[in-house]
């Protein structure tokens, strides 16, 4: 079995949970900022108002998409240990991913880290 990432058993209980939020009635399972909100509050972060309120204004996944896109048009480049993982992760993916199940795949990316 795949090793679950950090805070998995958080979003568990979380998404099971769905409790809107308090600031803005919006549950966990509608929105991932307020899952996240919550599953940092469930480990003890203790964020202010003013701090899930900057949260909030954020689109995570953008940002990621949009650093990624940097990056594969040669602009801010990682660590050349992060690259080097990048390399090796996606030359397994080319490797193995048509003929490979999920779980297979997602044993071979944890090996090489």
């Amino acid at each position: 079995m795949a090793k679950k990432a950090y805070g998995y058993d958080r979003m568990i209980d979380v998404l099971e949970n769905n409790r809107p939020s308090t600031m803005t009635g919006v549950p966990p399972r509608d929105s991932d900022k307020e899952m996240l909100i919550q599953i940092l509050q469930f480990d003890g972060a203790g964020l202010t108002a003013e701090q899930l309120t900057t949260i909030r204004k954020f689109n995570f996944e953008s940002l990621t998409r949009a650093r990624r896109k940097l990056q594969n048009g040669g602009k801010y480049h990682g660590s050349p240990e992060v690259m080097r993982k990048r390399r090796i992760k996606g030359y397994e993916l080319q490797r193995t991913a048509p003929t490979e199940t999920a779980q297979g795949v997602h044993r071979r990316i944890r090996e090489n880290e």
